[in-house]
């Protein structure tokens, strides 16, 4: 699917360029990207063709001043590093580009849709899409959480929507933005609808990445946990580098029991969390 919400990007320098690679144009290009090398005048200057908002263009630059004017003047920016500004701190700035032969023009739309608050795709499996959550999913949530025998080993959601709301927004900004990874939304890939929520997170006290998943009660026993977490489990070592990734689990909720044994966790422990019991299994990658 071609990709048309970022239309341009502008490397703007005051005197150094650095070599785009032609590969990297042509890819872009061929996903609806154009990418141009301005020389820097002046920023007032500076401005986008009349049919392409501020929000459509993604901006490279290499002067920290310079950057932070168009972060001002309302522009999704990512820093260039190169070796005239080696230790240059860019503020505000949440991306650097370093080389640009080591990079894929799927980056720049990823740097563009997080500053667009567009949830980031994360994979797709045999049946399933997995992607990040956002602040539009609310009411499907609400509307999975419907059938409360979804939270019968999970925490249920908030019964104010505005305290869920609120709890979404600082998650995408804390998890997503900080590791790149968190708690997913999975829906039906040929439907849309969502059928539940898996990913990894950080429990304070333990240093291994952990495996969550809840699915939608109307889809239970037809193994779309099993082939979710197969697939994020092969991303976190793929992706993330994780060698061990650990999962509590009530002893009682066996149908959670038999999945992660049959992912291959081992149960090396028990916690007591949030008065109940439950066994930690681990799983070495």
């Amino acid at each position: 699917m071609r990709q048309q919400l970022l239309r341009a990007i502008y490397y703007v320098t005051m005197d150094h360029f650095v070599t785009i690679p032609q590969a990297l144009t042509a890819d872009l290009a061929y996903h609806g990207i154009k990418i141009f090398q301005v020389p820097y005048h002046s920023i007032d200057k500076f401005l986008p063709p009349k049919n392409m908002t501020p929000k459509n263009v993604l901006i490279l630059c290499d002067i920290p001043e310079l950057a932070k004017a168009f972060l001002d003047g309302g522009y999704y920016v990512v820093a260039v590093s190169h070796i005239d500004n080696k230790g240059q701190h860019f503020p505000g700035i949440n991306f650097c580009v370093e080389d640009f032969t080591e990079i894929e023009w799927f980056y720049f739309v990823k740097y563009w849709q997080r500053y667009a608050g567009v949830p980031w795709h994360i994979m797709d499996t045999e049946r399933c899409k997995i992607r990040e959550m956002s602040p539009d999913d609310l009411n499907a949530l609400y509307d999975m959480y419907t059938d409360k025998r979804i939270c019968e080993y999970t925490e249920d959601l908030f019964e104010n929507r505005m305290h869920e709301l609120a709890y979404i927004k600082d998650y995408v900004k804390g998890m997503y933005h900080f590791y790149g990874f968190g708690t997913w939304i999975v829906e039906d890939r040929f439907t849309g609808n969502m059928i539940g929520r898996a990913g990894f997170n950080y429990r304070p006290g333990f240093e291994d990445p952990e495996l969550g998943f809840v699915i939608a009660p109307s889809r239970w026993r037809h193994g779309y946990a099993y082939e979710v977490c197969t697939a994020i489990i092969d991303y976190g070592k793929r992706e993330f580098g994780f060698t061990r990734i650990h999962a509590f689990v009530r002893p009682e909720n066996t149908a959670s029991v038999c999945l992660l044994e049959k992912l291959g966790f081992r149960t090396c422990g028990r916690y007591t969390i949030n008065d109940a019991i439950h066994d930690r299994c681990v799983l070495e990658l």
